[in-house]
């Protein structure tokens, strides 16, 4: 991972975050118009619970987003190697990055939301389905964050390691559940601001290339190297 390479990944991380807090935070459902001043209330904490309620759910989407960017890189550059594979370098801490804010939001719902009660997470909880997406996604994301290194790779061996890898796709399905049957309200549907759907489309485009990627015969990677993307400088 060169420096510009890291760079270029927290400013994209930056960019999303900072997205986020104007296009979503910022919206206001009833004037369906970007309402500066609910923004301000959010960062100068004018209502303390309400701000760390609204940075939980851009921690959430962040972490969709992110994870959802870092997965559909792989497929795409397969499928068009010049004009994305060199976005392999980046993948690897736009992941990391996404999984920290899922770590973020794993937090605050379980200590501030649930205050780490079983009962209200599962057994009173109307949308308990939602929760065990949940808790299935960030377990397989987490498995994914602490094997990213080479060293684990050699532990490993690539090919564990990859099919480790590639459960990923299964872990962003359960997030979009999670974050279908969450946002769902009775008699409205699924209730979530147009910035907010924008996420939740990218994680779904991530799963449908993914699976378009098993009808391609697309060149399998066999090593670490080229599967992070170090070696695309010398072969493109």
């Amino acid at each position: 991972m060169t420096l510009s390479a890291r760079a270029g990944s927290f400013v994209f991380v930056a960019a999303v975050f900072l997205s986020l807090l104007f296009f979503y935070t910022a919206y206001d459902k009833e004037t369906k118009t970007i309402v500066p001043e609910k923004l301000l209330a959010v960062i100068f904490f004018s209502d303390a619970a309400k701000t760390w309620s609204e940075l939980n759910k851009v921690a959430a989407l962040a972490a969709i987003g992110l994870i959802s960017c870092a997965l559909i890189v792989g497929p795409l550059s397969k499928m068009f190697p010049k004009a994305f594979g060199k976005l392999l370098l980046y993948r690897k801490d736009v992941g990391i990055a996404g999984f920290l804010f899922a770590f973020l939001h794993s937090a605050y719902s379980l200590f501030v939301i649930y205050g780490l009660d079983l009962n209200k997470m599962l057994f009173a909880n109307p949308k308990w389905i939602g929760f065990i997406a949940a808790a299935l996604a960030f377990i397989i994301f987490f498995f994914m964050a602490i094997t990213s290194t080479a060293d684990a790779v050699k532990k490993m061996g690539y090919v564990k390691w990859k099919l480790l890898q590639t459960t990923g796709y299964a872990a962003l399905f359960f997030a979009v559940v999670h974050f279908v049957v969450l946002e769902t309200r009775t008699g409205k549907g699924l209730d979530v601001r147009p910035y907010g759907l924008l996420f939740l489309a990218l994680a779904i485009t991530a799963l449908v290339v993914r699976i378009g990627l098993l009808f391609l015969r697309a060149p399998q990677r066999t090593g670490f190297e080229e599967h992070i993307g170090q070696t695309s400088e010398k072969d493109s």
